[in-house]
């Protein structure tokens, strides 16, 4: 059984210097350390260390072949996404980023596929972007974070861009990024990413569910992070909501739990129990297997990963390699 890996990121081995009349401060870059890790710098200030193999071709697939993957699905990593940055600046470094991935896919076209990111904080210009993204870098959608600078992804502001991708055929990774409130998340600065993070998608996917996204674009393939974080902790929830209260009824007349169905999810939950709970909750059909790769933490052994949440052969061959396939036209 081939296996895809829909979310496994990548790091640059460098970036471009800044271009003149480009102001932004905080403009990446990458030191070399050795020949087999860097630092990235973030305004000349040392942010974190990365190993090769998140911008070296045959290291990853030496990897992947390790780890029984058969293909991944190219995209960058979160806090690459740049919104926060000033907006020409972003889409010097989003088109960059996109350039990086293509030609990684153009290296390895029957290992790798590639979504690409967009400066989201300038909608006409990520709109923009999205041509040659599809057409010059031959990528197959975009990775997006859950807010852009504080607006939640599900605000109507953005239906615009949704439009462009739905009539352009794209794939949209959603992955929480930036949570608010960590300010009562007291301890490790990492129960951000522990616990915001998973929470911001499950906020996002709520959003869209009330903004009714799917009846607005209904050609529009949306897929979820880590199993859509929390959703299916409170999709009963807001269901029992939904029915009593007319007033959760505004933006249309499908059930949370059932237009959920309509979304698709990745299986990096770290969880077997919980994720054989999601897909008996939400249908095989709408999971595609991830690890959050390429990193030691990330979910290793995809198959045994699945064969341990209890899906059958035919729920194991879906998650692995049918659903992304059909998702990517690959």
């Amino acid at each position: 059984m081939n296996t895809i890996d829909f979310h496994a990121h990548i790091v640059p081995a460098q970036y471009p210097l800044r271009p003149d009349g480009v102001a932004e401060p905080a403009w990446p870059s990458m030191e070399q350390l050795d020949d087999h890790s860097s630092r990235m710098l973030i305004g000349g200030k040392p942010y974190r260390v990365f190993e090769s193999f998140y911008w070296h071709v045959e290291q990853r697939i030496e990897q992947m072949d390790r780890n029984g993957v058969a293909l991944e699905v190219l995209s960058p990593l979160p806090e690459l996404l740049s919104y926060w940055l000033e907006p020409q600046a972003a889409a010097v470094l989003c088109e960059y980023m996109n350039g990086v991935i293509g030609d990684m896919v153009r290296r390895a076209p029957t290992r790798f596929a590639g979504l690409g990111a967009v400066a989201l904080q300038d909608i006409p210009c990520a709109i923009r972007q999205l041509e040659l993204l599809q057409g010059e870098h031959g990528l197959k959608g975009v990775h997006l974070g859950s807010n852009i600078n504080g607006i939640s992804l599900a605000d109507p502001a953005f239906h615009p861009f949704f439009e462009a991708a739905e009539d352009a055929g794209l794939v949209l990774l959603v992955h929480g990024i930036k949570p608010g409130g960590l300010d009562r998340l007291p301890g490790s600065p990492l129960m951000g990413p522990v616990i915001g993070v998973p929470h911001e998608t499950t906020s996002v996917i709520a959003s869209f569910i009330m903004a009714d996204i799917l009846g607005k674009f209904p050609g529009l393939k949306l897929v979820f992070s880590h199993a859509g974080g929390g959703i299916g902790a409170v999709l009963g929830r807001f269901d029992m909501v939904w029915r009593k209260f007319e007033v959760m009824r505004v933006n249309g007349d499908v059930p949370p739990r059932e237009y959920a169905q309509r979304f698709w999810y990745d299986t990096v939950t770290f969880s077997p129990e919980y994720l054989g709970f999601m897909v008996q909750m939400l249908g095989a059909e709408r999971f595609v297997a991830g690890t959050d790769g390429p990193t030691e933490i990330g979910q290793k052994d995809l198959p045994g990963f699945l064969r341990q949440a209890g899906l059958s052969a035919d729920e194991r061959k879906m998650i692995s390699c049918d659903n992304a396939t059909e998702l990517l036209a690959l």
